[in-house]
């Protein structure tokens, strides 16, 4: 069995799709992980957000960035080690979809797996 772990995709759709099809195009990928801050930096965060939805066997967590932005739409203020970025990671927010945003805040903050004997935390 093999698995593919992602992370850090940033919004950067185009990188996503090249990934996504070599992982595709090796047929031996049965599970694939998201470790989080599929959005951000890149402008495309929707469309990842929806490509990796669509996907199957996809798992994802909640990274930093995910929790930044929702911090920012729930009105709490920027986290902290974002300050910096919070104009950055307001835009971000202006821009996702209702449906993005109910999947970002449905992201949990870890996943505990386990497939064919193998524990994934």
């Amino acid at each position: 069995m093999k698995v593919a772990i992602l992370t850090d995709i940033h919004g950067n759709f185009p990188a996503l799709q090249a990934v996504l099809a070599d992982i595709d195009s090796r047929g031996d990928v049965e599970h694939t992980f998201c470790l989080g801050d599929l959005i951000g930096i890149g402008p495309y965060s929707n469309e990842v957000i929806e490509m990796l939805y669509n996907r199957e066997n996809m798992i994802a967590i909640s990274g930093n960035h995910e929790e930044a932005v929702l911090s920012l739409l729930q009105n709490k203020g920027p986290l902290e080690g974002h300050k910096g970025i919070a104009e950055h990671h307001e835009w971000i927010g202006q821009h996702l979809s209702a449906e993005s945003i109910k999947r970002i805040q449905a992201l949990p903050k870890f996943v505990e797996k386990e497939v064919e004997g193998h524990r994934f935390f």
